[in-house]
């Protein structure tokens, strides 16, 4: 392994060394200085793995420190320089049939809707590598959350724990396991509801009413059976049907059991 820690000195990388081991393994080559991207970075690269080819995997700490701050973007644009960037070091990697782990840094201001949006730099980095990873942990904490994401692999967080210099997994959730987590909790307590009845009618006040719910509004009532209702309720054989009759919107469920769960719905 070449581990290139632009950011540490000799000393630094040291000190850290001998905490993890007494005896650090023959073929681990450390390097705190190199070439820029197109600047005799992947001649420097090509050399290292040619004279070492049991070389797997290469950690070039961090980007930043190998690309040419300035210069200009040109007419490729931000987006065009951060793929072509990744891009190079992606032909050693699929050259030389090993990865490249490539540090980078985040935004301090997040995305909530997409976290790999929290990547510093364009879309260009994150469409040119083949696997993104997001490292969330506070300053101070030692837990984090490791969010994957990737052409040949399954969209995954992982859930982390520090210990004894060492990341150790907690759990794993891929995007089945995610998506079922965000399903809201009141469909399940729906089916708890429907267990003793084969068919109930009323608006969504009435079903609050009766549920004795204090955690959802009418609103929420609706939008959630609108949303989810058929990939939560009708599996566990419970019908829903709505239909408007004047100023209200009457809510119909209908408990299938067996064979039944087979049959034509039924409308209110």
């Amino acid at each position: 392994m070449l581990y290139l820690s632009l950011e540490d000195t000799q000393r630094r990388i040291k000190d850290r060394l001998y905490n993890l081991t007494d005896s650090a393994p023959d073929n681990l080559y450390f390097a705190v200085t190199s070439g820029l991207i197109g600047g005799g970075l992947e001649e420097q690269i090509t050399d290292f793995l040619t004279e070492h080819p049991a070389t797997k995997l290469v950690i070039i700490d961090t980007l930043q420190k190998v690309r040419d701050s300035k210069g200009s973007t040109g007419k490729a644009g931000m987006y065009g320089n951060d793929y072509d960037d990744i891009s190079s070091i992606k032909r050693i990697a699929d050259g030389f049939n090993i990865a490249v782990l490539l540090v980078h840094h985040l935004r301090k201001l997040q995305d909530s809707d997409d976290p790999f949006n929290d990547v510093s730099g364009s879309t260009g980095i994150i469409g040119a590598a083949d696997t993104n990873f997001i490292l969330r942990r506070k300053r101070s904490g030692n837990a984090a959350t490791l969010l994957v994401s990737g052409r040949d692999v399954e969209y995954q967080e992982l859930t982390l724990q520090f210990n004894d210099l060492v990341w150790e997994l907690v759990e794993r959730r891929n995007s089945e396991d995610i998506h079922k987590a965000e399903l809201p909790k009141f469909l399940f307590r729906v089916v708890d509801f429907m267990e003793c009845r084969t068919e109930w009618v009323g608006t969504a006040t009435e079903l609050l009413t009766e549920m004795k719910e204090q955690e959802v509004t009418p609103n929420m009532v609706t939008k959630y059976l609108g949303q989810f209702a058929y990939e939560v309720l009708e599996p566990l054989g419970i019908e829903y049907r709505t239909k408007r009759t004047g100023k209200s919107r009457l809510i119909k469920f209908l408990r299938r059991d067996g064979d039944d769960a087979n049959d034509a719905g039924i409308a209110i």
